[in-house]
């Protein structure tokens, strides 16, 4: 479990970086509004629980699915466990090819709403709404779930190891409120210039650590088949 968890932390801390310029501005929006603490709470729970309700339900049904089609694989493999490693090839590679596509794209500064208009039950709607609609393209969240599914756990054990992802996941937008609750308005500087920081450099290292997570995703794959993984080899 501990190896595991050293795995799944780079992934998160990876993931975050590709959503850290619109969290990080909808989170010092929300310390702006009436309800300053209950609203960057409800941002961040708007993110967490479609989050974590997802990432059960895709790792008890992904696991179900797999242990039904390894009884069947049986007869056409010597190890099942080729399954999980095709599923992880195929996600390195799609972050791959992905990293490629977006270094070709324009970035665009994130849409900010105004602090006097924000409300918890409306912030929480609008953000738990748009991590609804972005589930399927969360390619790195598909691979902390391949991971987890690797590493064979009990059911208490993945909703722990999907839990601990998505803490670490959105850790910096939970040390900005514990920041601001604990420095107060002294800390809008430095809330303003991560803000600028991660405008300017956050798609470049989002880029690169797709491209890095997904050639070692790769990488462990073609090793796995040819009996040199890379990664820890979670499949027994």
């Amino acid at each position: 479990m501990t190896t595991l968890l050293a795995v799944l932390t780079p992934i998160a801390l990876i993931n975050s970086l590709s959503t850290l310029p619109p969290s990080i501005a909808g989170v010092v929006a929300s310390l702006g509004s009436r309800q300053p603490y209950l609203t960057a709470v409800a941002f961040i729970a708007g993110k967490f629980l479609p989050l974590f309700l997802f990432g059960l339900l895709l790792a008890i049904g992904l696991d179900t699915a797999f242990d039904q089609l390894k009884v069947r694989a049986q007869g056409l493999w010597r190890d099942p466990g080729v399954l999980l490693v095709s599923l992880q090839f195929i996600i390195g590679a799609a972050m791959v090819v992905l990293a490629y596509q977006l270094s070709r794209t324009v970035s665009r500064p994130p849409d900010r709403e105004s602090a006097t208009q924000m409300t918890p039950i409306r912030v929480f709607s609008v953000v738990a709404g748009a991590t609804l609609i972005g589930l399927p393209g969360a390619i790195f969240y598909f691979a902390a779930i391949d991971q987890i599914l690797r590493a064979d756990l009990t059911a208490a054990e993945i909703v722990k190891a999907i839990l601990f992802y998505n803490v670490i996941y959105l850790s910096p937008l939970i040390l900005i409120v514990l920041s601001r609750r604990l420095f107060g308005t002294r800390a809008d500087p430095l809330f303003s210039a991560m803000t600028r920081f991660f405008e300017r450099w956050g798609k470049r290292a989002v880029i690169f650590g797709m491209f890095a997570l997904g050639s070692v995703l790769v990488a462990d794959a073609v090793g796995w088949f040819i009996g040199f993984p890379v990664l820890p080899g979670y499949i027994r």
